[in-house]
């Protein structure tokens, strides 16, 4: 659709209706409920969060490892702002981590 204003064109394309919009799913905001960690998971990470206080500066007192993305987080961060010990503790957990995914065919 073109609109002419003065001596300039304007190229109106087909915008969607408010009404409509609320309706349509936003699927940049949708995310699916995090996966919980299995509880020996859990341990690990949350004595990994214990013993390298370093890495985990930003981590409330009070806040838990329960799925899987914390211990994700508990990875990178162990890779990022620790030492060689941190380093090789990050891999052990991420290869913990990375068993629950290991295809099975």
């Amino acid at each position: 659709m073109r609109k002419t204003e003065g001596k300039r064109t304007k190229i109106v394309t087909g915008a969607v209706p408010a009404a409509n919009r609320a309706a349509e799913p936003d699927a940049l905001h949708e995310f699916p409920p995090p996966t919980p960690a299995p509880p020996e998971l859990i341990e690990r990470a949350a004595a990994l969060v214990r013993g390298y206080p370093e890495c985990f500066w930003f981590w409330h007192p009070e806040a838990r490892v329960r799925h899987l993305e914390d211990v994700r987080l508990v990875v990178e961060h162990l890779r990022e702002y620790g030492d060689r010990r941190a380093w090789w503790a990050a891999q052990e957990l991420n290869r913990c981590l990375s068993l629950l995914f290991k295809k099975t065919y």
